[in-house]
C-alpha cells in the first residue's frame, strides 16, 4: 500500500517535509495546502469519502489538524495510520497534541524544532530513510530558517538563502531540484553558482522593493499600548520586511509589524512578525482567530473584510484589518 502525506505549501517547511516523503517511499501522494482551514476540510472529505482506506501511512506535516477530523480520526482504525507533526504553538495552545498520533513539539531539549526536523527524526528512528551529510544539513538549514534561529548562528544566513531561493523558483521546481541535489550530491549541501547569482540578484531587488514598500507603512497603538506598524505588501516580502525593519534600527520604536498581503490565499492574510526580542505575535494572531509562532503568526482575511478594505482609505483599511477577526469555517 502507498502512503500519502499532507504538508504546508507557503514554506521551506511544509516542503522540506514533501522532500524528505519522496526521498523515503517509491510510492506516495502528496497534497499541498495552504493553511489549517483548507487542510482540514480537504482531510475530513478524504476521510467521509473513504479514500484514506487505500494507504499505509497518513502524514500530517507542518500544519495540524482540528476537530472535527482529529476526533474523527481518534474514533475510528485511522489513528492506527495517521501521523500528524507540527511545531506551531497556537496547535499546543489549542491543545491538539493531546492524542497519540499527534506530535507537536514547539522547543524541547533539541532546541526549537520545526515540521521537517520531527518528520525526519521519525523517519530515521524508524529507519525509512537512507541519511547522508547533504539531508542533515538540508534539514537543519530548514528548521533555522523556519523558527528564525538562521539570525542567531554562525553563517546562517544560508538558511535564509535557502528560502529566497524558494521564492525565485516557486514550489515545483524547488521541490525537484531539492530531491535531485540530495540524491546526488550526499555529501554535502551547496548552492550552484546560477543559484548563488540569482539569490544575489533576489537581494538586491528586495533592498530597493522593501525601502519602497515601507515608505507607505502606517503605525498605530493596539489596545494592550503596543505600538506596532503594517503595510500591504506580496506575501514573499513578508519576513524581508521585519528583517529590514531591524537592520535599519527600528526607528519607529515598534513591537510588532503586519504585512496584509492580499495575494496570499483566497481572499489575503495578515502576516505578523516580531520586532522586538520576545514579543509574542502568537497571542495577538490567536485574539483574532489565527496563530503560528511567538515571532511569526498569520490570520487569514475574509471575503467581507476583502470587500469594506476597497471602499476605505489605505490608512483606514489597515487599521479596519488590524482589528478585524478571523473564524475558522469547517
Amino acid at each position: 500500500m502507498k502512503n500519502i502525506i499532507f504538508s504546508h505549501e507557503s514554506d521551506i517547511d511544509g516542503l522540506g517535509c514533501i522532500v524528505l516523503s519522496k526521498l523515503a517511499f517509491d510510492d506516495i501522494d502528496c497534497i499541498l495546502k495552504e493553511n489549517v482551514d483548507k487542510l482540514e476540510k480537504t482531510f475530513r472529505a478524504y476521510i467521509e469519502s473513504g479514500d484514506l482506506n487505500q494507504y499505509h501511512k497518513i502524514y500530517i506535516t507542518d500544519l495540524a489538524l482540528y476537530h472535527p477530523s482529529l476526533a474523527m480520526v481518534a474514533k475510528s482504525s485511522l489513528k492506527d495510520k495517521v501521523l500528524v507533526f507540527d511545531h506551531h504553538v497556537s496547535a499546543i495552545k489549542e491543545k491538539l497534541n493531546i492524542y497519540r498520533f499527534t506530535k507537536i513539539v514547539e522547543e524541547d531539549e533539541k532546541g526549537k524544532r520545526c515540521g521537517t526536523d520531527l518528520f525526519y527524526e521519525y523517519l530515521v528512528n524508524n529507519n525509512l530513510i537512507k541519511t547522508n551529510k547533504a539531508i542533515n544539513e538540508f534539514v537543519e538549514l530548514t528548521r533555522l530558517e523556519d523558527t528564525w534561529q538562521w539570525k542567531k548562528v554562525k553563517n546562517g544566513e544560508k538558511a535564509h538563502d535557502l528560502a529566497i531561493l524558494l521564492n525565485i523558483i516557486k514550489t515545483e521546481k524547488y521541490i525537484s531540484k531539492m530531491i535531485e541535489r540530495l540524491k546526488n550530491n550526499p555529501e554535502n549541501f551547496e548552492f550552484d553558482k546560477k543559484e548563488i547569482r540569482m539569490i544575489k540578484h533576489k537581494k538586491e531587488e528586495y533592498n530597493k522593493a522593501l525601502k519602497s514598500i515601507m515608505t507607505s507603512a502606517e503605525y498605530f497603538i493596539d489596545e494592550n499600548n503596543n505600538k506596532y506598524g503594517m503595510v500591504y505588501a506580496n506575501y514573499e516580502y513578508r519576513n524581508d520586511l521585519a528583517e529590514y525593519i531591524e537592520r535599519n534600527n527600528n526607528p519607529e520604536e515598534i513591537k510588532y509589524f503586519i504585512v496584509v498581503a492580499m495575494d496570499k490565499g483566497e481572499y489575503g492574510q495578515k502576516s505578523y512578525r516580531s520586532i522586538v526580542q520576545d514579543f509574542d505575535v502568537s497571542e495577538i494572531a490567536m485574539r483574532h482567530g489565527g496563530g503560528g509562532h511567538p515571532s511569526a503568526a498569520c490570520v487569514n482575511i475574509t471575503e467581507e473584510q476583502k470587500a469594506k478594505v476597497s471602499k476605505l482609505t489605505k490608512k483606514e483599511g489597515l487599521k479596519y484589518l488590524a482589528n478585524s477577526n478571523y473564524t475558522r469555517r469547517i
